[in-house]
């Protein structure tokens, strides 16, 4: 059985967001998504606080948080703010 298509997007740490273009040279795109990059390295740095405070909660969890979840999230949010210092880097240049 393949995985469905959403746990393959998942595994894809070069993917981009939904409507972003990296070719894009607009001033206002590298603002937007630095903007957009920035509230979701927040939010998830924010979920992962809450899944390691939740071990220590539930140790019966352990395994599976800190065995998949913590490994996930910390993946992701490398994904994330390498988006993020992509588009401080445009904005910075002022494109």
């Amino acid at each position: 059985m393949d995985p469905p298509d959403f746990a393959k997007n998942m595994i894809n740490f070069n993917r981009l967001l939904e409507g972003e273009n990296r070719e894009s040279t607009h001033p206002d795109d590298a603002a937007h998504w630095y903007a957009v990059y920035a509230d979701l390295v927040g939010f998830k740095q924010q979920l992962l606080g809450e899944v390691k405070g939740h071990i220590g909660q539930a140790p019966e969890t352990t395994v599976e948080l800190a065995g998949y979840d913590i490994p996930f999230l910390e993946a992701e949010l490398g994904r994330l703010r390498s988006g993020k210092e992509f588009w401080a880097a445009r904005r910075d240049a002022g494109e």
